[in-house]
């Protein structure tokens, strides 16, 4: 088996939803004796295995995979923290001579650990994502209402009909200041960017795929434990793609058949952001997994990328 050597870059995995990104990661780390990270913005919960795509128990069974199912929903989780997890979860690692393979779709997140987080006074891709997904869930008036219990003065100076200015809005009154970070960015000389994607109808015949497979095995079920934990409104795992249409299904406003088209357009939307961040943030070396027949190819093809760097 080949393995990493300390001099050598540390692969980060990207791609877009649904694309294969914790198949390939966990035949990749196999083959190079790697650990996983999980670089994402909600797989970090427990009981949101099924609606997060957390890798599977036969996975994390057999290679250590980290930043999975390790926080309460009722935690609070964001690129700052991630990132200094991960960096901890490196520095200890490569002290032991463990070897790590970051893999995940939060370019966000991503861009804190390489690159440390950006200056405070503008909205996250995250945060922007889920104020837009939860007005469009929760409509114009009560999206009003909610931008009100936050600051009263906005809401009192925005039509109750202008969707764009009440998402502004609401983008700042979860803006913050410059954090204090206890860590130091990896640096972008010291990792190798490689990404995974299909053509756009093999990923949406996969993504149609995955949205039925969730529905059918526990988002429900998992949908209903959230809703128990009375999560604050402006939680983001009630506007996550699928719980949040889950919802509404279980309080009888939508039907099963119109739950599981949202949740498509949501997740094909959410690839297109990702896709569309990764092709412009970093320098990617991108495979194409159509032009694969087999995954030992498409990991024998990733495995030169990184051994000869």
């Amino acid at each position: 088996m080949d393995s990493l050597t300390q001099q050598t870059k540390i692969p980060i995995l990207v791609g877009p939803t649904g694309v294969g990104k914790s198949e390939v990661a966990y035949h990749l780390a196999v083959q190079l004796g790697l650990e996983v990270i999980s670089a994402d913005a909600f797989q970090v919960y427990q009981g949101m295995a099924v609606g997060t795509a957390q890798p599977s128990k036969d996975y994390q069974s057999r290679i250590p995979h980290h930043l999975i199912g390790i926080r309460k929903p009722e935690e609070s989780w964001n690129a700052v923290k991630f990132a200094e997890s991960a960096k901890a979860i490196i520095e200890k690692g490569q002290a032991e001579s463990r070897q790590f393979l970051v893999v995940g779709g939060a370019g966000f997140y991503i861009r804190a650990l390489v690159e440390g987080p950006p200056p405070g006074g503008s909205p996250s891709p995250e945060v922007r994502s889920m104020v837009m997904e939860k007005v469009s869930t929760l409509g114009l008036e009560k999206a009003h209402e909610w931008l009100a219990s936050r600051d009263e003065t906005a809401a009192k100076r925005l039509n109750a009909q202008d969707m764009r200015r009440i998402c502004r809005a609401l983008e700042k009154t979860f803006e913050t200041p410059t954090v204090q970070v206890n860590y130091a960015p990896l640096g972008s000389s010291q990792v190798l960017f490689l990404g995974l994607e299909r053509s756009r109808e093999n990923l949406d015949k996969l993504l149609r795929e995955r949205t039925q497979i969730m529905w059918n095995g526990g988002l429900l079920r998992e949908t209903e434990q959230l809703i128990r934990l009375q999560l604050p409104m402006d939680h983001p795992a009630l506007a996550a793609i699928g719980y949040a249409e889950a919802t509404a299904y279980l309080q009888k406003n939508i039907r099963s058949e119109e739950a599981l088209e949202r949740i498509f357009r949501r997740t094909r939307q959410y690839a297109k952001r990702q896709w569309t961040w990764f092709k412009h943030q970093h320098d990617v070396e991108w495979l194409n997994l159509d032009d694969f027949s087999t995954m030992d190819s498409v990991v024998r093809k990733l495995k030169e990328k990184i051994l000869q760097r």
